[in-house]
């Protein structure tokens, strides 16, 4: 599966992919291009709340057509795919900074039947009322802890969708009252799969190992010292002027140097003592003289 890390990687709207990728499981199962909604947030304005956006248009059916055309090649298929994202995300842009009219105008049609006002006949063309029969209800959960987001569909023949977008992975929780509610999500899936293998990986690794015979240690590099004199405020060195690292120290230096240790912080150990805590501890001359000095 894929999610929101790739589908960025790829230069697109992780909610205008999904949004399109809905669209096209619907043509793909019935072969039409329907009314599809999607809210979008006015919370930027005092009392907003939502306008509505469509996701049915000049583009996604371009994209959709363009899929299902036995001839058409990746290549086109995923251009169309990517201009349908950028047109989307330049409709959601107009709804979040005002500039929607579906909300404005059903207000007006609000205000104009509760004052028993004459509407134009707009409000009761056909155009008027398949844009308002919303096949496909979609909303997208920001949240990405919850486990489940979903609800019902608002008309008859239609789905309710919601989904949510993860880094790695998105989710899609689907119902109807009498549609193929199953076989709808099995497109879904489809579809996704398709459109997942146009776009490419978010990384890709190749190992090469090629060893013939017993392999060098190789030495320390440049690499590791300017990071640490980076770290520390230094100004960078050249590899030639950088001292060698130091060997690691043996078992028995590792232990005259804990003795050392040892004596310095409690002298009041008596030499005896110290003798029997181990046959490979030896303590240096220095430290012994200092012991019997104090």
């Amino acid at each position: 599966g894929y999610g929101k890390t790739l589908i960025v990687k790829n230069k697109m709207s992780p909610d205008s992919f999904v949004q399109l990728s809905m669209q096209l499981a619907h043509y793909r199962l019935y072969g039409k291009i329907v009314s599809q909604y999607e809210p979008v947030l006015t919370k930027g304005f005092y009392h907003g709340r939502t306008e509505a956006m469509r996701t049915a248009t000049e583009k996604a059916a371009t994209f959709c057509k363009t899929w299902m055309n036995p001839s058409a090649t990746d290549e086109k298929k995923l251009n169309s795919l990517r201009e349908a994202t950028v047109y989307h995300s330049s409709g959601i842009k107009d709804a979040l900074t005002g500039k929607g009219i579906e909300r404005h105008l059903f207000a007006l049609k609000c205000i104009a039947d509760k004052n028993k006002i004459a509407t134009p006949d707009f409000f009761s063309s056909k155009a008027y009322g398949k844009l308002n029969h919303t096949i496909l209800s979609t909303s997208n959960c920001g949240n990405p802890s919850l486990r489940l987001f979903g609800f019902g569909p608002v008309v008859q023949d239609g789905f309710g969708i919601g989904y949510i977008i993860r880094d790695d992975g998105l989710q899609y929780s689907i119902s109807s009252k009498h549609r193929q509610t199953e076989r709808f999500a099995h497109t879904l899936k489809q579809t996704l799969i398709d459109m997942g293998k146009l776009m490419q990986p978010s990384s890709s690794l190749k190992v090469e190992c090629s060893i013939t015979g017993k392999p060098e240690m190789k030495k320390a590099t440049s690499e590791y010292l300017e990071a640490y004199s980076d770290t520390y405020g230094e100004g960078p060195q050249s590899p030639d002027s950088l001292p060698s690292p130091p060997k690691p120290p043996s078992s028995s230096s590792r232990a005259s140097a804990g003795f050392a240790r040892v004596l310095r912080k409690q002298t009041s150990i008596s030499l005896m003592r110290l003798s029997s805590f181990g046959e490979n501890i030896t303590p240096r001359v220095g430290d012994i003289k200092e012991l019997e000095e104090d």
